[in-house]
């Protein structure tokens, strides 16, 4: 069974980041290279960025199983309609052993409560995550390209349940 432990210190912030940081560079290296993902580690997951975003009412929980951190994940509430996933991330070594399907599970009740949509961003190249996405009953509807600065550019789809 997976817990979702709150992550709101400076200090389980900081006990997180090891893993956010083992995730990033396994998972997005390969798909847009060691400097985008040394500047996205400093400008959307470092530690005081993470702290901001709670602060600004982003929830992010660390994925404990077995007394290890196996992910992490984060949400947010966008006007009145969407649940943004924000973070969906397992570790390398604990993937396939259903917990991803626990957290969308969890997130669907969540949706259902909170009567809304669910909504998350995906990078263009990552195929596995957008077949779970599809499995998991979530549609593509839009295509977004931003400009992260110092030439970097994120290209994103948008997908929705």
């Amino acid at each position: 069974m997976l817990k979702r432990v709150p992550v709101e210190t400076q200090a389980e912030a900081e006990a997180l980041f090891p893993v956010v940081e083992e995730i990033w560079r396994e998972v997005f290296t390969p798909m847009i290279g060691k400097a985008q993902v040394d500047y996205m580690m400093e400008h959307y997951q470092s530690v005081p960025v993470i702290l901001a975003e709670i602060d600004e009412g982003v929830h992010y929980f660390a994925l404990v199983s077995e007394g290890e951190t196996v992910g992490y994940t984060a949400y947010e509430l966008k006007g009145d309609e969407v649940l943004y996933l924000s973070k969906l991330y397992i570790r390398k070594d604990f993937r396939g052993k259903g917990y991803m399907k626990e957290i969308f599970d969890w997130y669907e009740k969540l949706a259902v409560s909170l009567r809304r949509k669910q909504q998350l961003k995906v990078n263009q190249d990552n195929q596995h995550a957008m077949s779970v996405y599809r499995h998991r009953g979530f549609s593509l509807v839009k295509e977004q390209q931003v400009d992260i600065g110092a030439g970097f550019v994120m290209k994103d789809y948008i997908f929705e349940k």
